[in-house]
């Protein structure tokens, strides 16, 4: 269930064949499905050549730098009923300006319940920084 980098708004998938983003959005509140749409959004135009990976049964998605979530990820969204996390799969090892939260030795995560959140001057530097973190760890930087 993949979304080919740089190829914002299309799979690259033949016709009729999905990734999976309209199954997740389809389960979701209009409210909640705003949250997502605004989320991804933001982390494809900080990474247009992001690898986006839709899980919808685990109502989940993740965005690295290749398709293994759990070497190439770099940022994930888990979705609630009410509200979503925005989190950085290895967010512990980056100076975040306390905007994510957590206590985990490698994940890190912010709750987003509206779109304006996602307006946080902070967001896109740490969505860049963890990207690198990826790149670093994986000897591609």
């Amino acid at each position: 269930m993949i979304t080919l980098p740089g190829r914002t708004g299309d799979s690259g998938r033949p016709p009729g064949e999905s990734d999976g983003w309209d199954e997740l959005l389809v389960q979701l509140s209009p409210e909640v499905a705003a949250l997502v749409s605004a989320a991804d959004e933001l982390v494809r135009r900080t990474d247009p050549e992001v690898v986006r990976v839709v899980w919808p049964h685990q109502k989940t998605v993740g965005y690295g730098v290749g398709p293994k979530k759990m070497s190439e990820h770099y940022a994930y969204l888990a979705v609630h009923p009410r509200h979503v996390n925005l989190g950085c799969n290895y967010g512990a090892h980056l100076g975040d300006g306390g905007l994510l939260e957590g206590t985990g030795q490698n994940m890190r995560k912010m709750t987003v319940r509206s779109v304006e959140a996602l307006d946080d001057a902070r967001l896109v530097p740490l969505l860049r920084a963890a990207r690198r973190e990826r790149l670093t760890a994986l000897g591609r930087a």
